[in-house]
Order: structure tokens, then C-alpha cells, then sequence
């Protein structure tokens, strides 16, 4: 049901660029059957989640 699923904004900072981080991320919203995406920010990585 869609009333038990949460949708989460997270932003991560810091040196995430070039470390493998993003898809790292991806890999773990598969496994989990999450969705949402992951990208590049100015000032790090912002994840959207939903699950």
C-alpha cells in the first residue's frame, strides 16, 4: 500500500566525488527495492528515497 511507504530527502557532504559513492548508493536501493535517484550537488550528493 502506498500509505506504508516513506519518502526521504538526504543530503550528504563532504568528498563524495570520485569515490564511488553514487553508485555505491544505487547498489543498495536495489538491493533494498527502494527508489529514487542520487546526484551531484554543489556541495556533495543529494539522495531521494522512497520505500
Amino acid at each position: 500500500m502506498a500509505a506504508d511507504r516513506v519518502r526521504q530527502l538526504v543530503m550528504v557532504t563532504g568528498t563524495v566525488q570520485g569515490v564511488g559513492f553514487r553508485p555505491c548508493v544505487y547498489r543498495l536501493a536495489h538491493e533494498f527495492g527502494l527508489a529514487g535517484s542520487v546526484r551531484n550537488d554543489g556541495q556533495g550528493v543529494i539522495i531521494e528515497v522512497e520505500g
